[in-house]
């Protein structure tokens, strides 16, 4: 039986989703590690304000939970940042799986990683567990790193990969609030007509990770949606959606973007595995979107959106 999980990264966006399943499906105690003031509270509850790049202060935390399970959700994300400042986007995506891995060793825990589709070179899209790695930016190749730092490190270790992940987490803005709001103020917006991916709801990877844990699974699992559209087609969707005005989405290209890091035009990940070992049912974009909604409406603070 499951009685301490630790969550680093504890304030993201997929943590948001996570910690209410984890406390609803199990019995735990759950260390929750961030950088943040984290707004959780509860018996079964204990928060940990650090800096988990601090190795001596990551180490104590940890240690002192003897957890069965490690969950690592904590990552610098931001491509275009990682290409540029390298040192940090090793230490945050690299280093600090490194460090977990050595510490699930010793208290003989299963580690979850989260990873993402930028570790494939988006020639052929729809990728596969099997499906050879070859990633194009910085943040992918720290990525693939901590992927095989997890899945070498001689521990119980499941990574999972994901894509375009997007959610009704406030604090966390994705790509779909980003065209809400760009809409809602009726501003033009460049949304690239070449990149393909299928978009990801949140509660499904937060669902496939609670699985896995519950499940003792490991190896490689790839959760995303069961939609594989272009990022203008996701925008298109999202603006019918919320009735938003479509004419203010503006096609280009991502050679037009000129951004620092390159990325993958032809990605997204196929599920048959999830599907079949953890027995996961992924959303679509329309069932995504729905869902998206209903939260925010429960929460009571859906944009409107002006035509």
């Amino acid at each position: 039986m499951l009685t301490n999980i630790t969550v680093v990264g504890a304030g993201s966006r997929t943590a948001s989703s996570l910690i209410p399943m984890l406390l609803e499906e199990t019995p735990a105690t759950l260390h929750l590690l961030s950088s943040q003031t984290l707004p959780y509270t509860g018996e079964r509850v204990r928060t940990h304000k650090l800096d988990v790049l601090d190795r001596a202060a990551l180490k104590q935390v940890v240690m002192g939970t003897m957890s069965e399970v490690v969950v690592n959700l904590a990552a610098m994300t931001n491509v275009d940042k990682c290409e540029t400042d390298r040192l940090l986007c090793w230490n945050a995506n690299v280093t600090l799986v490194e460090q977990l891995a050595r510490l699930c060793r010793i208290m003989d825990a299963q580690l979850v990683q989260l990873s993402t589709d930028y570790v494939f070179d988006g020639a052929k899209g729809l990728y596969s567990e099997t499906d050879l790695p070859n990633p194009i930016s910085y943040y992918g190749k720290s990525k693939l790193a901590a992927e095989n730092v997890a899945l070498g490190a001689g521990v119980h270790a499941a990574v999972v990969r994901t894509n375009v992940v997007y959610g009704p987490d406030d604090n966390h803005p994705d790509f779909v609030r980003w065209v809400i709001d760009a809409l809602d103020s009726g501003t033009p917006v460049k949304i690239v007509s070449d990149q393909f991916s299928n978009p990801t709801y949140v509660d499904d990877v937060a669902e496939a990770i609670l699985r896995i844990v519950r499940r003792r699974r490991a190896g490689m699992f790839h959760i995303a949606g069961t939609d594989w559209i272009s990022r203008l087609e996701f925008a298109q969707r999202i603006a019918a959606m919320f009735k938003g005005n479509a004419e203010l989405l503006i096609p280009i290209t991502t050679e037009e973007l000129k951004q620092p890091a390159r990325r993958p035009l032809l990605g997204g990940l196929l599920t048959l595995k999830a599907e079949a070992d953890l027995g996961m049912k992924m959303r679509g974009i329309e069932s995504g979107l729905v869902s998206l909604r209903h939260a925010v409406f429960s929460k009571q603070n859906m944009p409107t959106i002006r035509n």
